[in-house]
């Protein structure tokens, strides 16, 4: 943990603001009990999903936390299980852009080749920049990049990614909030936690939610955090809880309106159909809507029957509470 300390300390003088490395908080040895544990049964990978759904993943990083590297800008759900954060200035190429997302992966987030591979008790930490993958980048950059990685055996992972400007090192500043991280995930945070997170329709639910209505029973091997994959016809349908900007969902006119939420079809489609309905109101953000609009909670299915895509999309849509 002292090198987490010392990193936290260098990335403070990166963004030209000054931290003492006490104030960092003290995470566990990479983390205890319930995160370092392997689920042995599908009971339990099942509960690993539940719990990783449950979380609130802007409370990982609280804005407390984000204020000790410099003033915080914005705070924003990105997915539901994905946060960002601006930091220091708003100007284009003078600001630190930093996101991180927890999520499952059972086979672990592939360590970086080029990058630094650590371990923090039974966490295994990752982190790669830009220069690292392509030394040859060096001089012709416009912003800096850095990717952090941390597995944990439980299969939960978390991603950090940050962009600084030029003259900066980015990795440090993904290191520094680690810890952070760390010690928040043993806390488990109730979504709502954070101030800077919206209550939604998909929070608290279930995406696999809509196969056990079609009396289909999904294998917990094929589910990630916010994506339920089953077979439907004889096809592999998969269904996701997400965030998505209006002007890329909403296409010409819903194709029907269930419960009062509108879904749509995908008339680019070919082999693969990708059909939306939104089901809430859009997300507050601290940050100035863009030319695609606000942010809406969305259900996505995907699958090559349009047919069958398209009643799944209903039937889930219908499992939402009437607009």
């Amino acid at each position: 943990m002292r090198r987490f300390a010392t990193v936290a300390a260098a990335a403070a003088v990166l963004v030209g603001v000054t931290s003492c490395q006490d104030d960092l908080p003290h995470a566990p040895a990479g983390s205890t009990e319930y995160w370092s544990t392997a689920p042995r049964t599908d009971e339990q990978r099942w509960e690993v999903l539940r719990k990783i759904r449950a979380i609130d993943p802007c409370a990982l990083v609280p804005r407390t936390e984000l204020a000790k590297i410099e003033i915080v800008s914005s705070v924003d759900v990105r997915m539901p299980n994905w946060c960002e954060a601006r930091i220091g200035p708003n100007e284009a190429g003078k600001g630190t852009a930093l996101s991180w997302s927890l999520s499952i992966a059972p086979n672990g987030v592939e360590q970086p080749e080029r990058g630094r591979t650590a371990k923090i008790g039974a966490v295994t930490v990752g982190t790669v920049s830009d220069l690292d993958t392509n030394p040859d980048l060096q001089g012709k950059l416009v912003e800096r990049n850095c990717t952090a990685s941390a597995n944990f055996p439980s299969t939960a992972a978390v991603m950090i990614f940050v962009t600084t400007p030029l003259g900066t090192e980015p990795c440090p500043v993904a290191e520094a909030v680690l810890p952070t991280i760390l010690a928040q995930l043993d806390k488990e945070p109730a979504h709502g936690t954070s101030p800077d997170t919206p209550r939604t329709v998909l929070l608290g639910s279930d995406p696999c939610a809509v196969a056990n209505d079609l009396g289909v029973t999904p294998a917990v091997a094929d589910q990630r955090d916010w994506k339920c994959s089953f077979p439907y016809r004889g096809e592999t349908i998969e269904v996701r809880y997400t965030y998505d900007k209006e002007r890329l969902i909403v296409q010409g006119e819903p194709i029907f309106t269930v419960n009062g939420h509108p879904g749509y079809g995908d008339p680019s489609a070919d082999e693969f159909h990708s059909y939306n309905a939104i089901v809430g109101p859009p997300l507050p953000s601290s940050r100035p809507e863009s030319f695609l609009g606000p942010k809406l909670p969305v259900v996505n299915v995907f699958g090559r029957d349009e047919a069958a895509v398209e009643e799944v999309l209903r039937r889930a849509t219908g499992l939402f509470p009437a607009a």
